[in-house]
Order: structure tokens, then sequence, then C-alpha cells
């Protein structure tokens, strides 16, 4: 008898770290997220540049670990980006994102006199791939989530330059059959 051949795979799943750096972090493929990413963004903010990376933060002391952020796009206006690719539920997730563009936010600062840099930061967004869960105790059926700081009385922009965008994967219903039709459509 032969010996049982494993089936191999017909996708690579982009939510693991092999195949998100496989799909979207090599050179030849960059162009497929900074189209992915603008799509996000629907027009607001357009991505000119992105780099695969690990700029490690670390943390001050040795046991609360480092902060590493595997993506860093560049919009055209010099805007920052960080991406998150988050594959099951995280405690405290909110707080963890938060944290993540403090520390890029942080890291803007020069050495040396704050008055001449004048707190001149670029913006700075943090994009999260969510497989299983959503930002929301509740699943409503949205699968974008964009976050901002807002006046709470009057529903307007506070600050424009830091915000939050959930792709919450677990809210995306669309089959493959759909997306596959609307996609010979675009052309």
């Amino acid at each position: 008898m032969p010996p049982k051949q494993t089936a191999i795979p017909k996708y690579i799943d982009p939510l693991t770290d092999f195949g998100f750096k496989r799909l979207f972090g090599s050179e030849p493929n960059k162009d497929l997220l900074i189209d992915l990413l603008n799509s996000v963004f629907n027009g607001r903010k357009q991505i000119v540049n992105l780099e695969y990376n690990k700029n490690e933060h670390p943390a001050e002391i040795k046991e609360e670990g480092s902060a590493i952020f595997d993506l860093t796009c560049t919009g055209a206006d010099g805007e920052r980006f960080i991406i998150e690719v988050q594959r099951g539920r995280q405690a405290n997730f909110k707080k963890r994102a938060v944290y993540y563009t403090s520390l890029l936010a942080a890291g803007q600062a020069p050495k040396g006199s704050r008055a001449a840099w004048a707190y001149d930061l670029p913006e700075i967004y943090f994009i999260a791939l969510l497989e299983d869960f959503s930002i929301e105790s509740n699943i409503d059926g949205k699968y974008i989530r964009d976050i901002g700081l807002v006046n709470r009385d009057t529903g307007k922009i506070f600050y424009e330059g830091l915000g939050y965008i959930f792709l919450e994967l677990i809210n995306f219903t669309k089959t493959e059959p759909a997306l596959f039709i609307k996609a010979l459509k675009a052309f």
C-alpha cells in the first residue's frame, strides 16, 4: 500500500505571520497591501510606501515585554501607519492598541529641545485584522470600524491625527463567487 499523502492547502492563510509576510510583506507583493489599505481608507488617506520590519520598542522593565510593529506605512502627507495582525482574541485588546500608538507617537519626539519641535507629530493609525472576534461586545454585521478621537457632546472630530481601524473578518460574509463577480465588473 502506498503511503498516504497529505493534501496541500490551496490557499495561504493571510492571518498567520507566515501568510501575512508571504502575501503582503515582500517587495513584489507590496502593491497588494497598499491597494488593500487605500481601499480601507476610502480616499481619506493615500499610502505611497510601506516597509515590513520589526520596529521593536522595548519596555522599560524587562518583564513587561516589548511592542513589535510588523508593518510601517507612509502616506502621501508623511503620516505613519502601524499594522497589527491579530488572529485570535487578546486580553485588553483596546488598551493594547492605545499602548502601541502611544509608543509610536512618543518615539517621534527628538532628543533635546521639544519647544523647537513643537509636537509636530505625523498622523498615526492602528489597523488590526481581527479573525474571530469583534472589537464591540455584539456582532452587528459591520466589518470595518473606524475609530477616532471625537468630542462626545458634538460628535465632531477632536484630533484627526490618531485613528484606529478594525477589520472584523468574523462579520465579513461575502462569498467567493460574489467577490469574483464584483471584481469582474470592476474591469
